[in-house]
């Protein structure tokens, strides 16, 4: 995976002839705000400066996010990609976050100007698409972990050694189920990206978590996600969810949205708990199909940590990213009702 610094370079290079690309000093707190600088856009006589931030993939999901970013900046949010596709631009646009790729697709727009190409793709980004980050706390054993302490409830408890990411490594282990070996590695990876710190010998704190549930949420879809689909069904009627009981499940996605904000009529179900039972099957008329709306998963985590409040529900977190992977225009908007209501004491609480 490229640099920042690399794809910075990249991308000013591929509008050269559009616009001119530099960094300037970041005004002190904005790595606490999840940028990376200050970008100044020179197009002809006009100058911008924007906070930016540098992706290597962006989608959906990462737009999501970075309309968060863009939301609490004042100053607008500029976005620096590796590639843009043109779904992806049509969706930065919608959020008003700018952008400019290493392929020269832009976004900008100011004081009489406006400047929009897309549809540009090189060998290089052809052969770099679809890649998320090979770093190992990106792996499924590091998202496995990482599900255990950002959804850990004593995360914010303010008492020293309480959090599950300030205790020994033995003890996270004990505590997940998770082995002692893939526990420190994932550690030591989250460390050496400055994900968490050590503020002492006993106690560590998450640092940009914003950035981090980008990350999280990114690898789960691509990476863990699908191996965790253990059976597929159709249903006879739309709302048989409706009269389900999960004796040894959870609802996730499209369904637990429903659930927690009232604001859906759930088109997919997904339930984490295994393959369903039998009985399960024949009483709600399910049909197996490869291609069907309701899935079946297997759990990741201990099953009463991940329980969202007293609901049949798996943590929001799970909701979230589990949303994310639908990429629907159908459920952006309760998307954003998950983060409001559930995420963003736990995102932006450090």
């Amino acid at each position: 995976m490229k640099r920042s610094s690399d794809i910075f370079k990249l991308a000013s290079e591929s509008v050269k002839d559009l616009a001119v690309l530099s960094c300037a000093d970041r005004p002190r707190g904005d790595e606490d705000k999840g940028f990376e600088g200050v970008a100044e856009i020179r197009v002809g006589k006009r100058m911008i400066r924007k906070p930016y931030v540098v992706r290597s993939t962006v989608g959906p999901d990462t737009v999501q996010l970075l309309s968060l970013l863009r939301r609490g900046s004042a100053d607008g949010l500029f976005l620096v990609a590796s590639h843009v596709n043109d779904r992806t631009a049509e969706l930065l646009r919608s959020a008003d976050v700018q952008f400019v790729d290493t392929d020269g697709n832009v976004f900008l727009t100011g004081d009489g100007m406006y400047i929009w190409v897309t549809g540009r793709r090189t060998r290089r980004a052809a052969a770099g698409s679809g890649v998320v980050s090979t770093d190992r706390a990106f792996h499924p054993g590091g998202l496995h972990l990482l599900f255990h302490l950002l959804t850990d409830t004593a995360l914010d408890s303010g008492k020293p050694g309480a959090a599950l990411v300030d205790k020994t490594y033995r003890e996270i282990s004990a505590a997940t189920g998770i082995a002692h070996s893939t526990v420190g590695w994932v550690m030591a990876d989250l460390m050496r990206q400055n994900f968490v710190i050590q503020v002492s010998p006993g106690q560590r704190m998450f640092a940009d978590r914003l950035r981090l549930l980008e990350r999280w949420v990114q690898a789960y879809i691509a990476r863990m996600r699908p191996g965790l689909v253990v059976e597929r069904y159709q249903p006879a009627r739309a709302d048989w969810w409706q009269d389900a009981e999960l004796a040894d499940g959870l609802w996730s996605g499209e369904t637990a949205a429903a659930l927690l904000t009232q604001s859906l009529k759930p088109q997919t179900f997904t339930v984490f708990g295994g393959r369903p039972s039998h009985d399960f099957v024949l009483r709600h008329s399910l049909q197996k199909d490869a291609d069907g709306t309701v899935e079946f998963l297997k759990p990741f985590w201990r099953m009463p940590q991940a329980r969202a409040g007293g609901s049949p529900c798996v943590h929001p977190l799970l909701v979230y990213a589990d949303l994310l992977s639908i990429d629907d225009d159908r459920t952006r908007e309760v998307t954003q009702i998950i983060y409001d209501r559930y995420l963003h004491t736990l995102i932006e609480t450090a």
